[in-house]
């Protein structure tokens, strides 16, 4: 009797196991982040000069410290149109998987850890791999002179060619 009360417990461990680690394999298949691995909120949707489902967070606007910090979180095959930074900008990579790229450049491949120091005037895009949700802390500094100018979407051909492992 023991002796099958012990294998039943153990099926239901494994069963219930099996369960667990599907949904945590769905979770991946999709290509998203699971909440519980995001550091930052996820903020507002966010529709101009993207292409996607882009999420916009502010965290910082200090006219003091003369920047602006946010979050964005890009969902898989989501980025931003070619534009410039008057100053530049930075990108801290928290999360997923992405792109950033220069005009005339190879795409750089990006992943969690990755820093991505944008010059004055380089025009370039960064978002999410195709597959994959991706996110970033984006650094403005000197906000007061700092502007941005956007430019062309970055089209599908455009996006898939520069993405193509």
């Amino acid at each position: 009797m023991l002796k099958n009360k012990i294998i039943y417990s153990v099926v239901i461990c494994l069963l219930i196991g099996g369960v667990v680690m599907k949904k945590m394999e769905d979770k991946k298949m999709n290509g998203l982040i699971p909440k519980e691995e995001l550091i930052f909120k996820t903020g507002n949707q966010y529709k101009d000069n993207f292409i996607g489902d882009a999420f916009v967070e502010m965290m910082v606007v200090n006219k003091e410290y003369d920047m602006s910090v946010y979050n964005v979180t890009f969902k898989p095959a989501c980025r931003n149109s070619w534009h410039k930074h008057s100053v530049g900008q930075i990108l801290l990579v928290t999360g997923g998987e992405g792109y950033y790229q220069e005009k005339g450049k190879p795409a750089q491949f990006l992943t969690k850890g990755d820093i991505v120091e944008i010059p004055a005037n380089v025009v370039h895009w960064h978002g999410a791999a195709p597959d994959k949700e991706f996110i970033h802390v984006g650094i403005t500094p000197q906000m007061s002179k700092n502007d941005v100018e956007w430019l062309e979407p970055v089209e599908d051909e455009e996006y898939l060619a520069a993405t193509k492992k």
